[in-house]
Formats: structure tokens, sequence, C-alpha cells
């Protein structure tokens, strides 16, 4: 869990550095109340905000994989699949060589849309915050030049990543039954620590460290930080020549293989 913990921290100490220049939050009228808000909506601002619950939410990831809490984790797990997505997503515009699309203003207004029109009032607000479809974005995604897949692949892996883990999202029966100790058929529910589960999740923990470092890349590129670019890629040497696994290689060739399997 070593290189887990300083992967994490490296990751917070790139995001201070990534968020330095951006503009700040300030304190904002909300009916009778004062809550901090961003003044501008750009594009910048939403991968940073994205990035911000990538890295936090990571930090959980680790604390719920250190005590075998692995239901919880992998609905966390969910959550960084969107984040990463979304990401990608709204960077395109800045490195992937297309125009802001209609789907990109609309992901925009709706992003940093207050939850309550009637900020004293609950009940009484009106307004219903709109989410822009998964399939949408992915299919944004899919027709980029930053995709090495082709477009239906490219969908179909972000759809199966995304099934993968909405089961612990939503209480699916079949995740649920994970929780079941195989011998005395007892619920754990205090963690599972010291079972396969955990060192399952253990495993499935680096792909997500793994594509932490990578979205720092592509937040680095967006706002231009040479010195993070340089940092993040002599750390993901380091990360892959300690965990003895790489990420590189040919999605393409991966995916063909998977058909066939």
């Amino acid at each position: 869990m070593t290189i887990y913990q300083e992967t994490n921290d490296f990751l917070v100490q790139c995001f201070h550095r990534l968020e330095a220049p951006l503009p700040s939050p300030v304190p904002t009228q909300l009916g009778s109340d004062v809550a901090l808000r961003y003044k501008i909506h750009q594009l910048e601002i939403a991968i940073i905000q994205k990035l911000a619950r990538y890295v936090s939410g990571l930090n959980a990831s680790l604390l719920l994989l250190e005590t075998g809490y692995t239901q919880e984790l992998g609905a966390l797990f969910r959550t960084l699949d969107e984040f990463h997505e979304d990401i990608v997503f709204l960077a395109l515009p800045i490195l992937g060589g297309i125009e802001t699309t209609d789907t990109h203003k609309k992901y925009l207004e709706h992003f940093f849309q207050e939850e309550f029109d009637n900020p004293d009032n609950a009940i009484l607000s009106t307004q219903k915050r709109e989410t822009i479809p998964r399939k949408r974005i992915r299919a944004v995604i899919a027709n980029s030049v930053l995709n090495a897949l082709n477009p239906h692949d490219s969908q179909e892996l972000s759809r199966t990543i995304s099934q993968a883990y909405s089961g612990y999202v939503h209480g699916a029966s079949c995740h649920i039954c994970e929780m079941v100790d195989g011998k005395q058929l007892k619920y754990h529910l205090s963690g599972m620590p010291g079972t396969y589960r955990q060192n399952e999740f253990s495993y499935n923990y680096w792909d997500y460290a793994y594509r932490g470092l990578i979205t720092v890349v592509l937040v680095a590129k967006v706002l231009g930080d040479e010195v993070i670019i340089e940092r993040a890629y002599k750390y993901i040497d380091h990360f892959e020549s300690v965990t003895g696994d790489t990420g590189r290689g040919d999605v393409e060739k991966l995916m063909k293989r998977n058909k066939k399997e």
C-alpha cells in the first residue's frame, strides 16, 4: 500500500500547483446565506473541480481498501470512472482539436447551476438539475483525435467499465452477495479485511492510481504547466517500476483480444 499512499501524496502536490493560477471561488450571496462560488464558468474551472474530486476520491478509496470496505469502494470507483471521463470530455475543445460543442455548453450550464432556485426554501424551489446523458459524453470522446480506438469500440469499452461497478452503487443482489462469508455464510458488515475481496480490489486500485497520474498529465497540458507534465511522466516511470506493471500498450489489440475471449 506504500506506493499507493505515495502516489496519492504526489497527486495532491500536483493538484495544488495546478489550481494556483486559476481564479478561486468567491463569497456569494445565496438567499440569506453566503457560500463560495465561481464567477467564471469556463472549461478549466470545471476540469480542476473534477480533478479535485478524483484526487480526494482516490484518497478516500485507499482508506476503504485498507479496512476492507469493498462494497463502498466499488461505488467510489464508479464515481472515479465518471470524473476521469468528464475531464477528458471537458479537455477536448482545448487539446482535442474540436470546437466547443453544444454538449459542452449544456454540460457547463448544468454543472454550475445552483441546486435550488429558492436557496432559503428547498421545498418551494421549482428547478431541476438536468444531466447530460453519459452516452452523449462518450460519443464526443469516441469521435475525438485523443481517442485510441474506433468510435464504436471506445463507447463499448467505456460502457463496460462503467457497468462493472454500477451494481455497487445501486446495490444489485449479485454484488451484495460478495459480502457473504463463504464458510459461515454470514454477511460481513464491518468490511472484509484479510479476504480475497480485499486482495481483488487492491489489484483493481492500481488502475485508478495509474489513471490519476494520466489525468494529472492531461490537466497539466490543458493548463500549460510543463513542470507538472515532466514530473508526472517521471513519476509514472517510478510507479510502473515499483508496482511491476505498466499501463502502456496497444489498446486496440487489447480490445480485439477481449472480443475473442
